[in-house]
Formats: structure tokens, sequence, C-alpha cells
């Protein structure tokens, strides 16, 4: 008879245990993060030709350079990259009406293309010495290559350099004639500036792909030269290499069989895709192959191998690359040697965000800006959200995070979520936009 009493009036003390306790949760501590202020989200949809939402980001023009003939416009490509030698660009657009036409302050690393030279690529580099080291050092011929965000590179020859007043620089921005024209600005006012000429225009003529193609390891009589080529890869993880690129070797020996010395200098070496396009030899890729540029004269009876290495698209194209070799510009005799390639197994799905805004707030005293939501990975890659994949932005500016929640940057599996939690300081402003992996949101209420 005394156990059920006194089991009763354990339940019983717990019972009251349990509603102090929720009492004291709710109103001695309440909740962190309870919303001083509660604020409307909308989803900011942008179609093609939709003008730019209401709330946009402080003035930041974007170039776009139209082509037109007749009633066709074309939207050119704008430079994304810039490779000089060993030494690989970012490119970051300057409006000249809007910025001028200097190298823009506070920015560093990169090169500066002004928007609109499409004729002649008008392209300067941060003015520091190991820049303008860069430039003078730069050999006749050398190659120069400028890839554009649709993929495509193209290829300049250097040409000359000389020295400008500031007053003279105007003439360098002539679109007359495909080039490429790059400055840098010199203490004094002075400017170098230096020209580099479109490829397809200086060249050799290579002569077109034989129908009846070498295989490797065997040898092709050339005239005087007898060339082998035994592999031929790729190399992808170079350090510096433009986005979307890669090198590819091909792995040759070269026999004089004549009775003259042969000058490896002006063998004329080119490499062709399955889809038709044409490669010139790049001497930075080619210092990466396994023998290096062949350079230099081959005496008779003696043979020397060689890489040649050329700057490609990551998707290059198969199942046949062909590689063709000529003994000196202009020579009437060549050899075409087939290689098999592949390339890449498909990628997998990449990874795509679905991103949901759930509530967005002010904080008790109203100095930051709270908003939570969730971000879902449907794609097929995890996803990867740093802190340049956030923007908040306003009529007063760029809005500073302060936390993140969980810290980031955040991963993402493929098919899983991930509830967050972003603190800005609240901006001076009535409504703000969130950017976030490209979705957009109006934050309004703040005032």
């Amino acid at each position: 008879m005394i156990l059920p009493i006194v089991a009763g009036m354990a339940l019983l003390l717990i019972a009251v245990l349990l509603i102090i306790v929720l009492v004291l949760q709710n109103w001695v501590a309440p909740k962190e993060g309870d919303p001083g202020t509660s604020l409307v989200v909308s989803k900011v949809t942008v179609t093609p030709g939709a003008p730019t939402p209401s709330v946009s980001p402080p003035s930041q023009s974007r170039c776009e350079t139209i082509i037109s003939s007749g009633d066709v416009q074309i939207a050119v490509s704008l430079p994304i990259s810039l490779t000089l030698g060993e030494e690989a660009f970012p490119v970051e657009v300057i409006l000249p009406e809007e910025e001028g036409w200097g190298y823009p302050a506070g920015s560093s690393g990169s090169a500066a293309w002004m928007c609109g030279t499409v004729v002649n690529y008008v392209v300067l580099l941060e003015p520091t010495a190991e820049n303008e080291a860069l430039l003078a050092g730069l050999a006749p011929g050398e190659e120069i290559v400028l890839q554009l965000s649709n993929g495509v590179m193209l290829f300049f020859g250097f040409d000359q350099q000389r020295e400008m007043k500031a007053d003279e620089v105007d003439v360098v921005f002539a679109q007359l004639e495909p080039h490429l024209t790059l400055l840098l600005e010199r203490q004094g006012g002075a400017w170098l500036v230096v020209s580099a000429d479109y490829l397809t225009r200086v060249e050799p003529v290579y002569p077109p792909a034989s129908d009846t193609l070498a295989g490797l390891d065997v040898p092709v009589r050339v005239g005087d030269a007898q060339v082998t080529v035994w592999d031929g890869y790729a190399l992808r993880s170079v350090p510096g290499l433009p986005a979307g690129t890669m090198y590819y070797l091909v792995e040759f020996s070269v026999e004089n069989v004549g009775a003259s010395p042969l000058d490896a200098d002006v063998f004329t070496m080119q490499l062709q895709d399955g889809m038709g396009n044409k490669y010139l030899i790049s001497p930075a890729a080619s210092a990466l192959g396994d023998s290096g540029l062949l350079e230099g004269e081959i005496a008779p009876g003696e043979a020397a191998e060689g890489s040649a290495g050329y700057l490609v698209p990551d998707t290059l194209s198969g199942p046949t690359l062909v590689w063709t070799f000529s003994p000196s510009p202009g020579s009437e005799v060549w050899a075409s040697v087939g290689i098999a390639y592949e390339g890449e197994e498909p990628s997998a799905e990449p990874a795509r965000a679905e991103v949901t805004i759930t509530d967005a707030f002010l904080s008790g005293d109203e100095s930051r800006l709270i908003i939570e939501g969730e971000i879902r990975n449907v794609g097929g890659s995890p996803l990867t959200v740093e802190v340049r994949d956030i923007t908040l932005t306003s009529s007063a500016g760029m809005g500073e995070l302060i936390i993140a929640a969980p810290p980031l940057p955040w991963t993402i599996e493929p098919g899983q979520s991930r509830v967050i939690e972003l603190q800005f300081e609240k901006p001076d402003a009535a409504s703000v936009l969130l950017t976030l992996l490209g979705h957009s949101f109006e934050i309004s209420g703040l005032e």
C-alpha cells in the first residue's frame, strides 16, 4: 500500500518540476534568436529581357559588346584569362567611359580588358616590376593566349614593344585589324605598349592532314628528317592553367638522314583534333614534356628527342588526333601521325542548389538582420558554398556578413540539405537583396 503512494508522489513531483522548467524557459530565458521585427521575404525571379529587380547592387555596370549586321545582332564573348609564357592572369572588365583607362584601383594579380575592344583587344597589366620584366622578356613571335568566356582561345604572336607618353597612347586603341595590345603604366606618366599579331595572319601554312596516317612507333621519312612519335597524353593538373583548358603533349624523335644539319628551331608541328580544330605549339607546354622543347641543330646521322606541347580545351575532341610535322615552314613534305584519344569519362552531373528562405527578422535591438533558410543539393556532385557565394546589397551598398551558422564553407552532398542562418549588420535601407548561389530574395520592411 505504501509503494503505490510513494510512486504517485514521485510522478507528481516530476510533473511539477517539468512545468517549472517550461515556464522558466519561456519567461526567464527567452529562446535565442526570437525576432524583434519580422520582415517580408519575396523571391526575385529574373527572366531574359526582364528589368533589373528594384533592389539592385550598387552601380557595377556590366560590359556587353554587340556586333550588328543588318537585322542580326550578336553579343561578343568576353575575355576571361590571359596567358603569357608560364604566367596566367584572370581578366576583369573595365568600362573606359566610367572608370577611365588606367589599371583599376583596388585590383591585384589580374589583367584588365577594356570593354568594347574586340578587334584589337586592349588589356592592361598591373604596374609591377614582375609584370614589366615579363613583358620585357618576350621573344619575337612568342605566343600569347587570350581565352574567351565561350571557351574559344585566341592566339597572338609578340611583335614589338615601345614606350609612349600618356597623351600618345590613344592611338593604340584603334580597332582596324586583329591585334592584341598590352599596356603597363610606368613611373612618370609613360606607358609600356606591347603589340601582338593575331596568329592566323602570321602563322605558317600547314598542309592538310593526309588520309593515310602513320601510327605510333612508326618512323616516317620527311625530306632529310625521319620522325617517330611514340606517345601522346594530356596534362590537366598544371598550376596557372586557364579554366577549361589543359596541355596535350606529343613525344617524338627526329633523326637527320641527310648530309646537312637540320635546324629544329624552324620545325613546324601542328595538332588537329577530331573536329578539325588546329592548335599551335606552345613553348610553355612543351617544356613540361618528358624531353622538353626541341631546339638547336641536329647533325647528319644524329637523332634528338623532343616534346611538342599544346594548350587545348579540356573538352578536346577525339577519337583521333592528327599530329603534323614538317621540317620547315612552307615545305611541301610533311608527316601526319594519328594518335588515339578518348578523353575523360563524362563527369558526374554537376551540383545544383535549391534555396529557400524561411524567415527574416531584425534582432531585438534592431542592429542585425537575421536570415534563416535551407539549401538543398539536387544535383549529382557535392555542393560547396563559400563566402563569395553570398551577397547582401541595397541602396546603402554591400552588407557585412557577421555570422554564418554553421560556419562557412558548407559542403552539401547530393540529395542532402542544410539549414542555415546568416546575420548581417542592419543596412540603412528600407529593403535589401540577398543573393545566395545565384538565387535572389528581396527582403523589405527594414524601416
